[in-house]
């Protein structure tokens, strides 16, 4: 089945509304939970979409303390693949994603799972802008390297379409802020 423009806008709204409501207010967290963060990545983007390769990518992340060892996080991914008709195009997908770590620790891995939408951004020449959805699924590793700043290293795969017409994988290392300790 493919996702039509609507559907994918329709999807992300819902998306985003769940991530309002989900997000709980920090008087209802629990004290030992993380405070929020905000990280900027930068890394590799392996690809098998309209030809495949390896290209540079950026990512921007956002990350919320569900519970001691559940966290919420909404980002963006940007990559610049080539594709097989020699165009580069420009590869965004937000998603939001749900991760597990070990609670309270200086250095915490995690696991994550999630979703969100994809665009492939090409010229009309080469074919236009195509929408479709993603999921994806990744491990990581959580430096906090003093009260504010950190580290993160992520490793993420993801299936790009319903029936995973394409699919990436990315290997990003990037600066974490933490606001509210």
């Amino acid at each position: 089945m493919l996702w039509s423009r609507s559907r994918v806008i329709i999807t992300a709204w819902v998306a985003l509304s769940l991530l309002a409501v989900a997000v709980p207010a920090s008087a209802q967290v629990a004290r030992r939970t993380l405070p929020p963060s905000v990280s900027v990545h930068a890394g590799a983007f392996f690809f098998d979409l309209s030809g495949t390769g390896t290209a540079p990518m950026v990512a921007i992340r956002a990350t919320r303390s569900l519970s001691r060892v559940a966290l919420l996080e909404p980002g963006i991914v940007a990559a610049f693949p080539e594709q097989q008709f020699g165009e580069r195009t420009t590869f965004l997908a937000p998603e939001v994603q749900l991760q597990f770590q070990w609670p309270n620790s200086r250095l915490a891995p995690y696991v994550g799972f999630g979703g969100g939408f994809v665009a492939d951004i090409a010229s009309e020449e080469a074919g236009g802008t195509d929408f479709d959805v993603t999921m994806s699924g990744g491990i990581g590793l959580r430096a906090v390297l003093g009260d504010r700043l950190g580290f993160q290293a992520d490793a993420r795969v993801r299936g790009i379409g319903a029936g995973f017409q394409g699919s990436a994988s990315e290997l990003t290392a990037g600066v974490m802020w933490q606001f509210g300790r």
